[in-house]
């Protein structure tokens, strides 16, 4: 094992970030804080509905199992311990991680197109899964103990999960689908942060005739 734990505290920072976040962009569904306009046919699909309360249910029946089995009130690590609530939870993760991605690349692929689509938020979080590794890597070298890296297998598997799929995203994006002069025009056409607040001079004078 490895003489020190290879989390730091940007993994923390990480995960703190991610859990505010993800809670913003979910309150946006709810019409009533922001004014948003929410499909009424827009629901959660069955498959993901699935995964979260599996997901749910799993790391509850962890905790069940420690309660009632774990030695020493749940601090024996040679038996059923706290530390394998951490575990799962961290394993749910990394299933939230393969799934997550899965709508996008599929709409881009039936749609032969990634218009109207960031692809900066890709690129963040490529550089990011790079330096995730990078760092276990270091982490690893640095204590001369090579286990530091199998040993945190949810922040290795998160890391190549994410390259795996920006990876795809990039290829969609820059060779696949490549978004052309005409697609972008109409594109900016439609985004109201894209036009200007004052009209030109030839709209004032279509406008006056």
């Amino acid at each position: 094992m490895s003489p020190e734990p290879t989390v730091r505290s940007n993994d923390l920072a990480f995960a703190v970030h991610a859990i505010v976040l993800s809670g913003l962009t979910y309150t946006q569904f709810w019409p009533l804080l922001w004014g948003f306009d929410v499909g009424s046919r827009q629901r959660v699909s069955a498959p993901i509905a699935g995964i979260f309360w599996g997901s749910l249910v799993g790391v509850a029946l962890v905790i069940i199992i420690i309660a009632s089995k774990g030695g020493n009130c749940g601090e024996d690590a040679s038996s059923w311990a706290w530390i394998d609530a951490i575990y799962a939870i961290g394993y749910v993760k990394l299933i939230i991680t393969m799934v997550k991605y899965v709508p996008q690349a599929w709409v881009n692929y039936k749609r032969k197109s990634t218009a109207g689509w960031s692809i900066y938020q890709i690129l963040f979080d490529f550089t990011g899964g790079i330096l995730s590794i990078l760092q276990l890597v270091i982490d690893a070298s640095l204590q001369d103990d090579w286990s530091g890296i199998t040993g945190n297998p949810v922040k290795l598997g998160l890391g190549n999960i994410s390259i795996f799929w920006n990876i795809i995203f990039i290829v969609q994006h820059y060779w696949l689908y490549h978004i052309k002069e005409e697609e972008k025009a109409v594109v900016q056409s439609t985004n109201g942060e894209q036009q200007p607040l004052l009209a030109t001079r030839d709209e004032e004078r279509a406008n006056s005739t």
